[in-house]
């Protein structure tokens, strides 16, 4: 993490949430057979518990559906790219 740039650093924070993912998944296996040997009815996983990776998008619906992306675009892309790079 010492010679991270800004960006990654974000990348690195943004998912920090998820760091421990296999051990809550691991954590609601072992509920949901708990819950399910007791239980008359089938469970599923989401009935033990919903995690935040598993929700819905935050990003609105307009956002969401794929966007054609125009030559004009990837030219401006592309001169920013090279901006950057040097």
């Amino acid at each position: 993490m010492d010679q991270c740039t800004e960006w990654e650093l974000n990348d690195l924070i943004d998912n920090i949430p998820f760091l421990d993912r296999n051990q809550w998944e691991i954590g609601r296996l072992q509920a949901w057979i708990t819950a399910q040997t007791s239980s008359t009815k089938k469970l599923s996983f989401q009935d033990i518990c919903t995690f935040k990776w598993e929700q819905k998008s935050d990003i609105p619906e307009d956002i969401q559906h794929d966007q054609e992306i125009t030559s004009e675009e990837i030219n401006r892309l592309k001169t920013l790219a090279k901006r950057w790079e040097n």
